[in-house]
């Protein structure tokens, strides 16, 4: 009686090169061992027994994974140990199998670590005797995989190979249970990305700062004259508006004239047209105008540029920086300073 015996035995050490089994587009290389059982049937009649059901067996395997679920694999099993008794003697059963089968995984984590099933077609020989049995038969597997980093995991499981041994005369037919640890190498998977540098973080400051607007007196008021213009109005709460971005300001006003005149009339002159623009401020909402000073014609800013200029007009067009109003805001502002 012929008996046909194939192994199931052994899964993976597959070594993940990559981030896992699970990484679609990916495709890996494994290698496993463990321990193999058969299972025997159809034996009562033939004067024959499985006077041993238990041995060891090998894998290797290949698989392409398509999604992060579903992959196709071939696989190769190697089982020895288990033993075949007669009326006259007893001998080793040792089966070589080829897998082809499809994998369908159930993720747990984005590194490659889940849980998988496999089912699909085997080609088993098996020999006996030193007499070569083939037979196909199919590979039932459960199994789980934990990735232990971005390129190694484990893979445990068991492998049901049914039908490695089938005899047609008399029915006989074993088939192998085999339990596995093993290590997968995957290829293929994106290179991992680096975590964003994380900031410093950013202090708030409160700082006290000054902003100086100067008013051309052109344009604030007539030639020799303290009421202010419809310009000099909008210049006046375009300074306000443009203060609205600080905290606790407070406004001083200081009114110039150029260097004609006596000191007297323009000192009068001055001081009537920081007035003015203290009243405007008001006018718009200021209230903490701490300063409304007229200082005559000191601090000139064109400075003697204009001691050559001959003829009167001539020099009243060149001294036109002089005659102005400056408004002093002091506030408060918040700015951010790495730590």
């Amino acid at each position: 009686m012929k008996t046909k015996l194939l192994a199931l035995a052994v899964s993976a050490a597959v070594v993940s090169f990559s981030a896992n089994a699970s990484v679609e587009d990916t495709w890996s290389l494994g290698a496993s061992a463990g321990w193999s059982h058969v299972f025997d049937s159809g034996l009562d009649n033939t004067g024959i027994e499985v006077s041993d059901k238990n041995g060891y067996g090998f894998k290797l395997n290949g698989e392409y994974n398509f999604t992060e679920w579903f992959g196709l694999g071939l696989g190769y099993d190697y089982l020895n140990g288990a033993k075949l008794g007669s009326y006259f003697d007893e001998t080793k059963l040792h089966s070589n199998t080829i897998e082809a089968y499809g994998r369908f995984a159930l993720p747990l984590d984005t590194n490659g670590s889940d849980i998988f099933f496999k089912v699909g077609p085997t080609w088993n020989r098996s020999t006996v005797h030193g007499d070569d049995y083939t037979q196909w038969g199919a590979v039932l597997g459960l199994g789980g995989q934990w990735a232990l980093n971005e390129s190694v995991s484990i893979r445990a499981g068991y492998d049901y190979l049914y039908r490695t041994l089938h005899s047609n005369d008399d029915g006989a037919r074993l088939s192998n249970g085999l339990l596995y640890v093993g290590v997968q190498y995957t290829f293929g998977a994106p290179a991992p990305v680096a975590p964003a540098p994380v900031a410093a973080p950013v202090e708030k400051k409160t700082v006290r700062v000054t902003e100086n607007h100067s008013l051309a007196a052109g344009l604030l008021f007539p030639f020799d004259g303290s009421t202010l213009s419809s310009q000099g109005k909008k210049a006046i709460s375009d300074v306000v508006a443009s203060s609205k971005n600080l905290q606790n300001t407070e406004f001083e006003v200081y009114g110039y004239t150029d260097r004609i005149g006596s000191d007297a009339y323009n000192q009068k002159l001055s001081q009537k047209r920081a007035d003015a623009v203290t009243s405007e401020l008001q006018a718009e909402g200021v209230n903490t105008v701490k300063a409304s000073e007229g200082r005559g014609k000191a601090s000139p800013v064109t400075g003697n540029k204009c001691d050559s200029v001959k003829g009167r007009q001539a020099v009243i067009d060149c001294l036109a920086p002089d005659r102005r109003v400056e408004i002093v805001v002091t506030g408060d502002t918040v700015k951010e300073e790495q730590e």
